[in-house]
């Protein structure tokens, strides 16, 4: 039977529009596929942290967080969301959300708010293109309590194989 503490963590996280997540895995030793969303929260307290898709386009743009072009995606990968409490010390990740090859613009707020400094704008690919690994975006909570995103490299293609 789940523990309260296990049944209370898991009532605190919601998604929206993201029927896509098909799976959470926490199994760090096995790299996550091209296109996965991690949370991670290095501070010592919960924080929510939460992501939104705020364009999709085929080139990143000038500005930060900014994407150009209108290529033809599935209007949900357009209107991506989530948000999740992540417990200190902790990390969640999402496999497979992000699933075309185009650039999204991303935003992240955490407690509600957006990151100073605008420490919560990018653009995001997950594709691999012919020399490189796809990518796995990442919101992280540092031990400071500051915001940052990260993209990192992953060797699982996942559905990017080429």
């Amino acid at each position: 039977m789940p523990s309260v503490q296990r049944r209370s963590f898991l009532n605190s996280v919601g998604f929206v529009a993201l029927a896509i997540l098909a799976g959470c895995s926490a199994d760090s030793s096995v790299s996550p596929p091209a296109g996965s969303l991690r949370f991670v929260n290095d501070h010592t307290v919960p924080h929510a942290i939460s992501m939104r898709v705020t364009g999709v386009g085929e080139t990143p743009g000038d500005a930060q967080g900014s994407v150009e072009g209108d290529p033809i995606v599935p209007p949900a990968q357009r209107e991506l969301t989530a948000a999740t409490t992540v417990q200190p010390g902790d990390s969640q990740t999402y496999e497979s959300v992000f699933t075309e090859p185009v650039w999204y613009g991303i935003e992240f707020t955490v407690d509600g708010r957006s990151p100073k400094d605008d420490a919560g704008v990018t653009s995001f690919n997950p594709a691999p293109t012919a020399e490189e690994n796809g990518s796995i975006l990442s919101g992280n909570v540092y031990p400071s309590g500051e915001f940052s995103w990260v993209i990192s490299s992953t060797e699982n293609p996942d559905t990017f194989e080429q």
